[in-house]
């Protein structure tokens, strides 16, 4: 296997992860606490600026109380998606403003409740 096939591996953990996290009501910063590291390396892991290391990972699937292999789980193809995504160009501006702004109100709802409903809505509402 190539190493350009391992790396698409990556974001699909980082999505996993922190899909898992918003799943389980954790805010960034919780998670951070539970694994011993700072939200903004919760943030970096998430976003794909930094590799989760195997011991970290271990760490993040205990805190979320779920199997690591959850953390690795793909549909048929959504490997060779993520690579896809990683070769296609950013957003517009004017989106990642919006997800901005989105992140930043959310971020302000204490609720957790409230949040993880939000998070299906916009789950269900999202095309595919």
């Amino acid at each position: 296997m190539r190493a350009s096939h391992a790396d698409a591996i990556d974001p699909l953990i980082a999505r996993n992860s922190r899909r898992q996290r918003l799943r389980k009501g954790l805010s960034q910063t919780e998670l951070g606490n539970a694994i011993g590291v700072t939200f903004q390396q919760v943030q970096k892991y998430e976003t794909g600026a930094n590799r989760i290391s195997a011991a970290r990972l271990f760490r993040i699937a205990r805190a979320l109380e779920v199997p690591i292999g959850t953390l690795y789980d793909a549909v048929p193809d959504e490997t060779q998606q993520v690579a896809q995504a990683q070769a296609a160009t950013p957003p517009p501006l004017k989106t990642q403003r919006q997800a901005a702004r989105l992140i930043n109100a959310f971020s302000r709802i204490t609720d957790t409740r409230l949040r993880a409903r939000l998070v299906e809505l916009i789950e269900r509402i999202a095309p595919p």
